[in-house]
């Protein structure tokens, strides 16, 4: 006896590329074009950081590298067919602004490098060790009466190699100790912005591509945007999201040493104009592979981030539009639409696709913003071809994003289009998209961070703390 196979309907539609919004209301799909031309959102706004004071922690060698090739940096740096050149930070250039490499220093000394590298220390005690270092010049910086607005941490690579992470294992659960989040949630209870910069990045020859970084009017590009922002300035807005929506991504992380008990990681949320901010959820006790939320707390979590909303933008929102990593189990679902009962509200469970491609003929990936319709399943490919560019930007072979759930009040189509411009809203670089939306695409290090700071300690709501 064989078995008749219910045919699929397949559908293949495109998605416009979504724009972006610059100073002056310029509008373009692509940061390194609207920038210079235009400049970043907030030129003209009060928040607009017109000097951006740099202060550095690390070895004096360390720090003045830094402080060199920061200064090369901002100068502007030549570009190639590929890469858009980088146009500088410069008060008479596009971003408005000056970059002072002449602040505030706090140095790790000779002795205290060679006491945390010492071969006769344990890698978690040396890791502890070198935390304590950092966050004693992060206190000093700090209590400055003008704290450095950016934080720059330029360690020697003996110190990044061996304590970059850090693994432990203990009764069969194993715990990794992150120097990034260790030193993020310092700086953050400093109340302090901080960029790392490794000594490969300082070390780089700004006038020539010839290492394996990235090239160096890219990585010029993306680190000046994060610096604009963590300044207080937003390089560019987002254009088409209704007045009101507030998008939320809803993650989760395991504490340290912990095996069943789990925490909402974070509600990364973001307001139509790019607004955003973070919030910590209460533990709860999960077991399984993929973590859901009990009802009470689904409830309390949206009722925190509408709160949240209210105290930032100054109303209340109309939509909310949730994203998880994983679909919606019933009682997950019932605490978010009892606490939306009186908004527009989207749940939308989002997953990258290993198991379907899209294959056309000819040089190119399919386009980004390409949807397939597999039945009532629908891929969306973020990265891709890009029309407009007349290039594929990314480095790897394209695989769609799926939409695995969603009940809600928005069409199919809409919520994919939103997910396609939420690719593009990573302010701590200017590439073009990322491949999935920035209300999950930075789950693991916003979640790092968070598990390394004491649970009475109220997190900072701004994004740039986390960045």
């Amino acid at each position: 006896m064989s078995l008749a196979l219910k045919p699929l309907n397949l559908g293949v539609e495109w998605i416009d590329e979504p724009d972006l919004a610059f100073a002056g209301n310029l509008t373009h799909i692509d940061p390194k074009v609207g920038i210079p031309a235009a400049g970043p959102w907030s030129r003209d706004q009060p928040n607009h950081p017109v000097t951006v004071t740099a202060g550095f922690i690390g070895s004096a060698e360390s720090i003045a590298k830094a402080q060199a090739w920061l200064s090369r940096a901002a100068e502007g740096i030549d570009g190639d067919d590929e890469h858009h050149p980088f146009c500088g930070f410069q008060p008479d250039g596009p971003f408005a602004s000056r970059l002072r490499t002449d602040g505030p220093e706090a140095k790790i000394t000779a002795a205290e490098i060679r006491a945390v590298t010492a071969d006769r220390l344990k890698r978690l005690e040396g890791f502890n060790q070198l935390l304590d270092i950092i966050d004693d010049r992060l206190r000093r910086l700090a209590s400055l009466d003008a704290p450095p607005a950016v934080v720059f941490i330029t360690l020697p690579s003996e110190i990044t190699k061996r304590y970059w992470a850090v693994h432990q294992r203990n009764r069969g659960v194993e715990t990794v100790w992150n120097l990034r989040a260790g030193i993020k949630a310092r700086a953050m209870q400093r109340g302090l912005r901080t960029q790392l910069l490794q000594q490969e990045t300082v070390e780089s020859d700004l006038d020539a591509h010839t290492s394996d970084l990235e090239h160096p009017a890219d990585l010029a590009w993306n680190l000046f945007t994060a610096i604009y922002f963590k300044a207080g300035g937003f390089p560019w807005t987002p254009v088409g999201l209704p007045e009101g929506t507030c998008h939320l991504g809803v993650t989760f992380y395991r504490p340290h040493g912990e095996r069943a008990a789990m925490r909402t990681s974070v509600a990364q949320a973001f307001a139509e104009n790019g607004e955003a901010f973070v919030l910590r959820g209460s533990p709860f006790e999960w077991k399984g592979k993929w973590p859901h939320l009990p009802a009470e707390e689904a409830s309390r979590l949206i009722s925190d981030v509408i709160g949240r909303y209210k105290q930032t933008m100054g109303r209340t929102p109309r939509r909310i539009v949730i994203h998880k990593q994983s679909r919606f189990f019933a009682a997950e679902r019932e605490g978010f639409e009892d606490a939306l009962s009186d908004y527009e509200y989207d749940l939308v469970a989002l997953a990258p696709s290993t198991g379907v491609r899209v294959m056309r003929h000819g040089e190119y990936p399919p386009p980004r913003g390409t949807c397939v319709s597999l039945g009532n399943r629908r891929y969306l490919y973020t990265t891709g071809y890009v029309p407009s560019l007349g290039r594929y930007p990314h480095g790897h072979v394209p695989a769609p994003v799926q939409i695995t759930d969603h009940v809600g009040d928005s069409s199919a189509r809409d919520l994919l289009r939103e997910v396609l411009l939420l690719t593009k809203m990573n302010w701590n670089s200017a590439r073009f998209a990322e491949r999935l939306p920035v209300t999950v695409r930075f789950a693991g290090e916003v979640g790092a961070i968070l598990r390394d700071l004491p649970d009475t300690y109220e997190p900072e709501a701004r994004y740039a703390f986390y960045m």
